[in-house]
């Protein structure tokens, strides 16, 4: 890290006055968590640093909504967290311990997680397929969903996020996340999750994700189509790993080729479907 013109590093005991420090120092201060993507960063634009470490966001607690996660809880403490063992099959537990390695988890925050928007995110392509929400604090407190906060990044400026909250489901739902990388703690080239409802063994609500393809995880309404109404089989998980690879925007970059991003959309989407009707089936017996 060369953050040559850094001048200031506050750790702010109220939100508000967090707040205030972004508004007043504009594009030079940056707020920061485990302070992760800091150590990749040398911009001399930065000159004042916002540590919210000391402001209660570090929590996994069961609500009546669901699962919330404070900003500043790391990665290793929502693996460690009992309240999700249970959540989805161990859905998020299970991604996050592919994401890096442990001495990474243990200072990655959730907020920055999310904030940095970082187009191969394990976390991002599971929670938007998750249909997870997020708090954002900008003097007021609302909540959004995440996919909202990147389609319009606006929503972050200047605002910062306290929360993201996990939706509670009923029974008859299940989700699952696949990972495509070169080694164990290497970043993703690609990954894929989902999230079903079901009644009475048909797909009544469908969202699927791809990320790293390499652009962020965007959601696969029209993969999604093709298995509402229907049960989860060999056929129709077929027919959606199918529209998924034909429809599924890819490009190349220096870590992959575009057609061979599209074959691992097939390959991910395929298994996550083929791993919820595994859940699905084991939770109706």
């Amino acid at each position: 890290m060369a953050l040559s013109n850094l001048r200031e590093y506050v750790r702010p005991d109220g939100l508000d006055m967090a707040l205030s420090l972004v508004k007043e120092k504009g594009r030079s201060a940056r707020v920061i968590g485990g302070g992760i993507d800091l150590v990749r960063s040398s911009s001399p634009d930065i000159e004042t640093l916002v540590d919210l470490s000391q402001l209660s966001l570090s929590y996994v607690r069961q609500t009546d909504k669901g699962i919330a996660i404070g900003a500043t809880t790391t990665l290793t403490e929502i693996v460690e967290a009992p309240v999700l063992n249970n959540y989805l099959q161990g859905v998020v537990v299970e991604m996050l311990r592919q994401v890096g390695a442990p001495s990474l988890r243990n200072l990655a925050s959730m907020g920055g997680t999310l904030a940095s928007a970082h187009p191969w995110s394990d976390v991002i392509t599971l929670f938007v397929a998750l249909g997870a929400q997020v708090t954002l604090y900008n003097g007021v407190t609302r909540m959004v969903p995440l996919s909202d906060l990147y389609a319009s990044r606006a929503l972050l400026s200047p605002a910062i996020i306290t929360e993201a909250l996990l939706p509670a489901y009923a029974h008859g739902t299940a989700a699952a996340f696949m990972k495509f990388s070169r080694t164990k703690f290497d970043i993703a080239i690609l990954n894929c999750a989902c999230l079903i409802s079901t009644q009475n063994g048909d797909c009544e609500s469908v969202r699927l994700t791809a990320g790293g393809t390499p652009q962020l995880a965007a959601l696969l309404p029209e993969v999604a189509e093709v298995l509402l109404g229907r049960k989860l089989s060999q056929t129709s998980i077929g027919q959606a790993a199918e529209m998924a690879r034909e429809t599924t925007l890819v490009r190349n970059d220096l870590r992959a080729s575009g057609n061979y991003r599209r074959e691992l959309v097939y390959a991910g989407v395929k298994r996550c479907l083929t791993c919820v009707s595994t859940h699905l089936s084991g939770a109706s017996q």
